[in-house]
């Protein structure tokens, strides 16, 4: 291609040169292909846009040896439920928006993961992504809390010592199984690991609001958890219909509520 003159040539290189720049944009802010990133990326997007801002954003992971109770924990929580039947988790991303008549606004990612065997890879990843960490184990199941000790090593080993931690055990009263875990036991550890502790029933729904309060706190975040929390349940739409599955339970329509990726 010929420019004739320097004046036009170098205004048509400066116009080619910006088109350029923009289409790199472009491409550096196309969503990634893989599902989980993708769901990161619209939301950065939309912060970035800014609309969808929140005072505080935290993301906690939440781990635990299998059966102890992770994903009745978390699904109590969000939407105040329990499903009696087990279904192994493989990775679920729930995404809770929190606001208090005051005005303040929180917005939580809880990541729940497998409690079976998990890749060493997608495992550092969770590490290396979370802003605070859950680590469930059951009272009455002694290996599930040598799960414990070992996750703890694991996530001091990426994040060092400082990122925030919370044990909670989780108490399942009417299998007919004792205490297995000496409470004496677990809390002189937990002290000596500078971590939170919590004992919680994920069954009854006792003291669960409270576990996510212990998270917050360990990560100097003061908020009325509680005060969120019930605003947002008294969002939840109300069905008469007792046949509908918890699929479409869980499902919500209020922009405040959780959203699952």
């Amino acid at each position: 291609m010929r420019f004739r003159g320097g004046r036009s040539s170098s205004a048509t290189m400066e116009r080619v040169a910006s088109d350029d720049m923009q289409t790199i944009t472009q491409r550096n802010r196309s969503p990634p292909r893989t599902p989980f990133l993708s769901a990161l990326w619209r939301r950065q997007s939309k912060t970035d846009s800014g609309q969808g801002k929140f005072k505080e954003e935290r993301r906690i992971i939440v781990f635990g040896a299998a059966k102890v109770g992770k994903s009745t924990i978390v699904k109590q929580f969000l939407f105040d439920q329990f499903t009696k039947k087990y279904i192994k988790t493989v990775e679920d991303l729930y995404v809770a928006d929190y606001n208090l008549s005051s005005g303040e606004s929180l917005r939580l990612e809880i990541l729940d993961t497998t409690g079976s065997y998990q890749f060493p890879a997608m495992r550092s990843l969770s590490i290396s992504n979370g802003h605070a960490f859950l680590l469930v184990y059951s009272v009455d199941n002694e290996d599930s809390w040598k799960e414990i000790e070992n996750l703890r090593r694991q996530i001091i080993y990426v994040r060092g010592l400082d990122v925030p931690i919370v044990i909670a055990g989780n108490i399942f009263e009417n299998n007919g199984n004792e205490r297995m875990v000496d409470r004496d036991l677990v809390e002189k550890t937990v002290k000596r690991w500078r971590c939170g502790y919590i004992e919680c029933n994920a069954k009854e729904n006792v003291k669960i609001v409270e576990v996510f309060e212990k998270i917050l706190n360990q990560s100097n975040i003061e908020y009325d958890l509680i005060e969120a929390v019930s605003r947002r349940r008294r969002s939840f739409p109300v069905y008469s219909d007792k046949h509908h599955s918890d699929k479409h339970r869980i499902k919500q329509t209020n922009e405040n509520a959780c959203k699952l990726t």
